[in-house]
């Protein structure tokens, strides 16, 4: 194995109490050499997510969004630059530094950099207290019980940071840390819709979820398409509107809604209807982004297979929706199989899709319970990101257009 093939980038996004998105964390995951003969030490490890860094358009990875990075001890002492970021870079000082002798030191010289301060693993130790009047956040982990919780977030506060709660992997975790007043939670920005929870779907979504099926058949009914399409007159707008726009290199007007829909081709007329299922949620574009990239990530795993984009994309729709897995499984009128992977209950599908949940709740091990490398998992969210950015911008910024 390569050097280079041991790290990956990950991501989570950073959300409000309320759902709304204020930044993503990022980190450089590097794995365990597989062969024995080679040590990998702490300097090489942290030099290989340097590199991972400095190739990194972090644009791609956040939009434009504050990032929270994880940083190893040279690029926090200045020694490596720092990668270029779209917006507010905040620098994530880990435990073990915050109580080293000069940690003041150090983060004061990052914030001279114009770089925030993020306390990572806040354990309320006399040293970390110290530099909390320096911080702008202060990461804790939502595992510890209740009671433990509620006194570090008073002392965060007290501080005057933010409080950011870590591993909010379940809804409950989220919940508790909305109770507690925690400001950021770090987790998905679409977390997995667990069975027996979640709404049944409204009419409109059921005619944008039937469109679905249509779109994911091997072949897809061009009339029955045209027909679903022209049901929506806001639809039907939108599909005009996107198939007239400059960025096609149209020379004419195409005024007819079947060779419109013909022009925009199922994957495009499928993120559009994405984005005005996702469209009135909180940052739209961001949600739609989330949607586009588990999708294209699912099919990619699958070997281009049209059938997994479609369980990914109906799996992050339904968790942006708070819409029940049955309800979706019911009325999109999926097949058997696909119906077994949404519900989480194995096959083929069910493994890409755990494949892809594993990586973005941060957790290798289920990602490899799924039969999958989460090295190859998380290059392949990378890889799938841009193309999901450039349609959810394309498609989300029409609907708030419209809207």
């Amino acid at each position: 194995m390569s050097s280079s093939s041991r790290v990956a980038i990950q991501r989570q996004a950073l959300v409000h109490g309320d759902g709304s998105l204020f930044g993503y964390a990022v980190r450089a995951s590097v794995t365990d050499p597989q062969d024995t003969a080679t040590v990998m030490t702490p300097a090489a490890e942290e030099r290989l997510a340097d590199e991972a860094y400095a190739a990194t358009d972090f644009r791609q990875l956040v939009g434009d969004r504050p990032v929270l990075l994880r940083m190893g001890s040279r690029m926090l002492q200045g020694h490596e630059p720092l990668p270029a970021t779209p917006r507010a870079l905040v620098a994530e000082v880990p435990s073990a530094v915050a109580r080293t002798e000069g940690a003041d030191e150090l983060v004061a010289s990052l914030r001279d950099r114009g770089v925030g301060v993020a306390l990572a693993g806040y354990t309320a130790s006399l040293a970390e207290d110290e530099l909390l009047p320096l911080a702008d956040l202060v990461k804790i982990d939502l595992r510890r019980d209740r009671e433990h919780l509620a006194d570090l977030v008073g002392r965060i506060h007290d501080g005057g940071a933010w409080a950011v709660g870590e591993h909010a992997t379940t809804r409950e975790r989220s919940a508790l840390a909305s109770e507690l007043g925690i400001d950021l939670v770090q987790r998905p920005l679409i977390q997995r819709q667990e069975p027996g929870r979640g709404r049944a779907l409204s009419a409109g979504e059921v005619q944008h979820l039937e469109l679905v099926r249509l779109l994911a058949a091997e072949v897809p009914d061009h009339a029955q398409v045209v027909r679903a399409v022209s049901f929506d007159p806001e639809l039907s707008m939108r599909v005009l509107q996107v198939v007239n726009a400059s960025a096609t290199g149209l020379s004419h007007h195409v005024d007819s809604l079947p060779r419109a829909v013909g022009l925009l081709g199922p994957r495009r007329l499928g993120t559009l209807v994405s984005s005005m299922l996702v469209g009135s949620e909180p940052a739209p574009v961001d949600v739609l982004w989330s949607v586009l990239t588990r999708a294209l990530a699912c099919w990619r795993l699958a070997s281009n297979d049209d059938a997994a984009y479609t369980v990914g994309m109906l799996s992050a729709m339904a968790g942006a929706l708070d819409v029940s897995i049955e309800s979706v499984v019911e009325r999109s009128g999926v097949s058997a199989e696909l119906a077994r992977g949404l519900r989480g209950q194995g096959g083929f599908y069910g493994s890409v899709l755990d494949a892809a949940m594993g990586h973005e709740a941060d957790d290798p091990a289920a990602v490899r319970a799924a039969g999958f490398n989460p090295i190859e998992v998380a290059r392949t969210y990378l890889r799938a990101m841009p193309e999901a950015l450039s349609a959810a911008t394309a498609m989300g910024a029409g609907v708030q257009q419209a809207a």
